[in-house]
């Protein structure tokens, strides 16, 4: 499945839908295909890709408001335009500055409580059939593996795997890896005692070496030097 696109603005415009121009009306929320994009750079309109990786995290926090599951057929609009306050355009220019996942599950959540047949089907075809490969991955991520091992343990050739990483995770597996090990890693710096060695296994790190120099590059700064400066902070 291709990736979702959410598009919001205050003044509205134009975009290319199947060859034709479709406007977009002022404070509306928009979710379509990846392939929509504002005709014109004069439009407001500002646009994110997500993919079901980033549906299964809103998962626990929408669940209670998906309607009832039904076995007629769904079919994926194009686009589909929910018309919007102001406060909601604000909040969502707000969360751009944030995480993608905060961006992504207030948006949602509010086009469920506009439209919630549309946007309830719509979640459930997204993570239709993914549940067992992202259990695979959630359970595994810390694991000292290589990608290929990955695949393996998965029973799937390795570009398959990789190309279904890519399509469920919008990255590849060896970048979203060890973007997972450090983000775990930088928790693990600023709220506990371990040593950086142990940090760096705990987190599917086969050496401290690596770990350091992974760590540097993403954060500017070794491991140690950045709980340094959280003790640091903290203190003052």
């Amino acid at each position: 499945m291709q990736a979702v696109r959410l598009l919001f603005g205050r003044f509205g415009g134009k975009v290319q839908v199947d060859g034709k121009t479709q406007l977009i009306p002022p404070n509306s929320v928009v979710v379509a295909h990846s392939s929509i994009v504002p005709y014109s750079s004069s439009s407001d309109l500002q646009f994110f890709d997500f993919y079901p990786a980033d549906f299964q995290q809103l998962y626990a926090d929408v669940l209670e408001l998906l309607g009832a599951t039904h076995d007629t057929l769904f079919l994926r609009e194009p686009i589909r335009t929910v018309k919007a306050q102001d406060e909601v355009i604000t909040v969502l220019e707000l969360l751009v500055k944030g995480t993608p996942v905060a961006l992504l599950r207030f948006a949602y959540i509010y086009c469920l409580g506009v439209d919630r047949s549309y946007f309830s089907a719509l979640f459930q075809q997204i993570m239709s059939g993914n549940e067992s490969f992202f259990d695979f991955i959630e359970a595994n991520a810390l694991n000292q593996w290589s990608v290929a091992r990955y695949a393996l343990e998965f029973n799937m050739p390795l570009y398959k795997f990789n190309l279904l990483f890519l399509e469920k995770y919008g990255r590849s597996a060896k970048r979203w890896l060890l973007e997972r090990r450090l983000t775990h890693a930088r928790e693990l710096l600023m709220t506990t005692s371990m040593r950086v060695l142990d940090i760096a296994l705990e987190c599917g790190f086969s050496n401290h070496g690596h770990f350091n120099e992974s760590f540097r590059k993403r954060y500017l700064c070794n491991p140690t030097q950045f709980r340094l400066r959280i003790h640091a902070s903290h203190s003052n």
